[in-house]
């Protein structure tokens, strides 16, 4: 599968800043949720990825379990993308947490985990940091992971 479009499901003004640019320069489709009754037309079996920002707050006023709950019930096949200022080792537990309602297994791609991500693995999960946007050498992995979905 390819990605070539992404919806910000539930976006938050630190990452967005830098992911929206970011995701345009590499030539994908960028659409964003502004309120919680968006998500049912911006998210559909044709959309390829979704971020959801791990963020306590957010521009739209809904929780991070009611975002996944409606992306998987709406696409249940969506590439995850989960975002947050910080690296996966401070998230990963609750991340896997959340995971798990959905999931039996599942790996959690990261910049880190590249450039041999898990043999055998489903990859539906992707994790991107605040420096995996800073960093030049970090952009070019997460473009080339992007663009090799």
């Amino acid at each position: 599968m390819t990605i070539s479009s992404v919806t910000l499901a539930r976006p938050h003004p630190a990452i967005v800043g830098k992911m929206v640019p970011f995701l345009q320069q590499i030539g994908m489709t960028v659409s964003q949720v502004t309120v919680a009754s968006d998500l049912p037309g911006l998210i559909t079996l044709h959309t390829d990825a979704v971020v959801i920002s791990l963020a306590h707050t957010s521009t739209v006023r809904i929780s991070v379990e009611y975002v996944m709950r409606e992306v998987m019930r709406l696409n249940p096949n969506v590439v995850l993308i989960f975002s947050s200022e910080l690296p996966l080792h401070k998230k990963q537990k609750n991340l896997q947490y959340l995971l798990s309602a959905y999931f039996s297994a599942i790996d959690i791609v990261s910049v880190d985990s590249m450039p041999a991500p898990f043999p055998n693995a489903i990859h539906r999960c992707l994790y991107i940091c605040s420096a995996d946007l800073d960093s030049q050498t970090r952009r070019h992995t997460l473009t080339a992971t992007l663009k090799n979905w």
